[in-house]
């Protein structure tokens, strides 16, 4: 008696056009017409009309290479990400570009991005996308290679006034009266573009007061002792009483290690962070980001590229200071 593999799934038939016409009592020529949109065609908005509806009944899914070899550019949009985990923020932005892309037919596709894997030309093999939207901060090779290889960008970062996040940071403490402050950085290499804009602000901020500049620290979300690490050089540098984070994470962290010690936020020292991410809503002053606002700008940026047309500078207000308990 001899073993025989047990038969694995069936892959489900692909519907064709053949199969919808079948079904209509058409020609394949007018079901290919109507699923192609071809123009100068004389077909009845009845046949039109039988044809889609009967297509959507049978599953019917273009054949994304054809279409793509028709069309002349795919039906993706790739988002290039450092990270699977690229933060409150960006994830709710995602999901917004997420939904308009769907229901104009694309495809938004994330990619964790490492130019020591695959370099954006064999990307670009791969993909074929119609949009590039940049998540983070690319190195300048990695941006030489994006400018050569892709036809449009969209740089996400640039559209978010970061300098200014730092400035308004650097304001809030100084008007409550601290003339020494602190500014953390987090070590995330893809955050280190953002980071060091938000830095910039607060060095402007402070140089336009006449105070000295910020003493900056860096630490790893990952790790408790950079975090205590960075505390002990806050709390050693005389006249030092407020701290600006990154983002609302770094700051909770900076909360937590003060209260290991038995000291408390807001009392022994400001901190101030960026987001206002729901955790931080009990305590962290913070620089909200209004996250719809700003997804929608950045969604109509998208769609512009996407029709071949420049992209409209939209002023939003996007930041306002929340004042809490630790500022």
């Amino acid at each position: 008696m001899t073993d025989e593999a047990a038969p694995g799934p069936r892959r489900p038939k692909r519907v064709t056009h053949e199969d919808i016409a079948r079904a209509c009592g058409v020609s394949r020529a007018t079901v290919s017409y109507v699923l192609n949109d071809v123009p100068g065609r004389m077909i009845s908005d009845a046949t039109r009309e039988l044809v889609l509806r009967t297509a959507r009944e049978l599953g019917h899914v273009p054949y994304a290479p054809a279409r793509m070899l028709r069309l002349g550019r795919s039906d993706v949009v790739l988002a290039l990400v450092r990270d699977f985990s690229p933060g409150y923020i960006s994830n709710a932005l995602l999901r917004k570009l997420d939904v308009a892309l769907a229901e104009r037919g694309f495809v938004l596709l994330i990619h964790r991005y490492d130019e020591s894997l695959r370099s954006v030309q064999e990307l670009w093999q791969l993909v074929s996308p119609s949009l590039v939207v940049v998540m983070g901060g690319l190195t300048i090779s990695e941006q030489e290679g994006l400018e050569s290889a892709a036809a449009r960008v969209l740089r996400v970062h640039g559209t978010m006034p970061n300098v200014r996040i730092g400035r308004m940071q650097a304001d809030h403490l100084t008007a409550r009266g601290h003339r020494v402050i602190g500014y953390v950085l987090p070590s995330e290499p893809s955050l280190q573009l953002i980071a060091g804009e938000r830095l910039r602000g607060i060095q402007e901020e402070c140089a336009a007061l006449g105070i000295p500049e910020p003493v900056v620290c860096t630490v790893d979300p990952t790790d408790m002792d950079s975090v205590s690490a960075a505390l002990d050089v806050f709390l050693a540098t005389e006249g030092l009483t407020a701290v600006a984070t990154h983002n609302d994470e770094i700051g909770l962290l900076l909360v937590s290690a003060l209260q290991a010690r038995g000291l408390e936020a807001g009392r022994d020292l400001a901190i101030i962070g960026v987001d206002n991410i729901p955790s931080a809503r009990v305590d962290l002053t913070t620089v909200e980001i209004d996250v719809d606002l700003w997804g929608d700008d950045v969604v109509a940026s998208a769609l512009a590229l996407l029709d071949d047309e420049e992209p409209t500078t939209i002023s939003h207000e996007l930041l306002r200071v929340i004042e809490r308990r630790t500022a």
